[in-house]
C-alpha cells in the first residue's frame, strides 16, 4: 500500500507524515506573529503617508514670496533702433527658486535669468513705451519704464524676429509719409507672398500730453490695391501712453465686423458693436479727428461721428503715436495738442 501511494516503503510512508504534521503546527502557531507583523506594517505605512502630506501641507503653506531687499532698474545703450537695454537687478535677498525679467506686457518675452547676477541685456527692435518687469517665480515684484524713442517719425515693415527700417529718404518727403508698392519693390521686399505692414512711429517721452484732454487730427490713405491679400485695407491710428493705448481702427465698409476699437484696458468689438462710422472706402484721403475730454472720448471720420463712448479709465501721459498701414500708405498731415 505504501509502494502505491509512491513510498518507497511504509517507513517512508510514515515518517513524510510525521513532518507534514510537523510543519502544519509549526504554521498555525506562525499565524498569530504574521497578522501582529502585517497590523504593524500597515499602521507605519499610513504613518509615513500622514506626515508625508503634512509635510506637503506646510510647504505648500509657506511658498509665499519673500521678496526682501530687490532692486530693478534699466537703461538703452543708445538712441535709435534696434536699441539694447541693460537691466539692473538684485533678487539675492529673496526665497525665490526663478528669477525672470520680462520685456513687456508680452510673455512670450519672458526671459530666465540668474539669480546669483546683477546685470542682463535685452534687445528692442521696435519704438514704444514699455513696462519691464521683474519676476519671482511666478509674481511680479517689480516694474521699471522702458522709453525706446526715435528721432522724429520713423517708417519700418513689421517682418519676424527683426523689422526692416526704412531711411527716411525712402518714406518721407515735403507732402507726406509713406509708401507706395513700387517702394517696396525697389526695396527688394517682396510682397507677393504675404501682405506687407507699413508702420509709421514716433515715441518721445518729452511729448508729455495728458490723455484725459486732447485733440488729435490726421489725414491719411490707405494706398494697397493687391485685393487678393489687402482687400479691406485696414488702418489704425495708436496713442501710447504710460497706462496703455488707444488704437483707432479704419477700414472698408464691408470689413468693419472684422475690427476693434482699444480705449485703455476697454475692447470694442466689431463683432458685438456697429463700428459702421470707421468704414470707408480709401479712394481718397481720411480725415481723422479724435477728442478726448470730461471723461468722453469721440472720433469723426470725415468730419461724421465714427464712434463715441465713456473714458473714465485714461491711458495716462501720452508719449508716442504709431500709424499702421496693411499694405501700403500715406500719411499727409499729423498733429495731436492739449485740448
Amino acid at each position: 500500500m505504501a509502494q502505491f501511494t509512491g513510498y518507497e516503503n511504509w517507513r517512508a510512508f510514515t515518517s513524510a507524515g510525521t513532518q507534514i504534521v510537523t510543519e502544519d503546527i509549526k504554521e498555525t502557531k506562525a499565524k498569530p506573529a504574521i497578522k501582529f507583523y502585517v497590523k504593524w506594517l500597515l499602521t507605519g505605512a499610513a504613518v509615513i503617508l500622514l506626515s508625508i502630506v503634512v509635510l506637503a501641507l506646510l510647504k505648500k503653506t509657506d511658498n509665499h514670496i519673500k521678496i526682501g531687499k530687490v532692486s530693478f532698474s534699466s537703461k538703452p545703450v543708445t538712441s535709435g533702433l534696434p536699441n539694447t537695454v541693460i537691466f539692473q537687478y538684485d533678487a539675492t535677498d529673496s526665497n525665490a527658486d526663478s528669477v525672470f525679467i520680462q520685456q513687456s506686457w508680452d510673455t512670450r518675452q519672458r526671459f530666465k535669468v540668474d539669480k546669483q547676477l546683477h546685470e542682463y541685456t535685452s534687445t528692442y527692435y521696435v519704438p514704444g513705451y514699455y513696462k519691464a518687469k521683474l519676476i519671482l517665480n511666478d509674481s511680479v515684484v517689480k516694474q521699471n519704464d522702458v522709453y525706446i524713442e526715435t528721432d522724429g517719425w520713423v517708417g519700418l515693415i513689421e517682418t519676424k524676429p527683426i523689422p526692416i527700417y526704412l531711411p527716411k529718404s525712402v518714406f518721407e518727403n515735403k507732402r507726406q509719409m509713406g509708401i507706395t508698392e513700387k517702394v517696396l519693390a525697389h526695396q527688394k521686399i517682396d510682397f507677393s507672398q504675404e501682405l506687407p505692414v507699413f508702420t509709421l512711429t514716433n515715441v518721445d517721452k518729452g511729448i508729455d500730453l495728458s490723455s484725459e484732454n486732447f485733440l488729435l487730427d490726421a489725414e491719411l490713405q490707405n494706398t494697397f490695391n493687391d485685393n487678393s491679400k489687402g482687400i479691406c485695407r485696414e488702418t489704425h491710428i495708436a496713442v501710447l501712453g504710460t497706462e496703455g493705448l488707444i488704437d483707432i481702427p479704419l477700414c472698408k465698409s464691408g470689413c468693419v465686423g472684422e475690427i476693434g476699437i482699444m480705449l485703455g484696458m476697454k475692447y470694442i468689438n466689431g463683432k458685438t458693436i456697429n463700428l459702421s462710422g470707421l468704414g470707408v472706402d480709401f479712394e481718397r484721403p481720411v480725415k481723422v479727428h479724435c477728442e478726448a475730454k470730461n471723461g468722453r472720448i469721440k472720433i469723426f471720420v470725415n468730419g461724421n461721428t465714427g464712434y463715441e463712448d465713456e473714458f473714465r479709465q485714461n491711458i495716462g501721459r501720452i508719449v508716442g503715436f504709431r500709424i499702421t498701414f496693411r499694405g501700403t500708405g500715406v500719411l499727409n498731415s499729423f498733429d495731436c495738442r492739449k485740448s
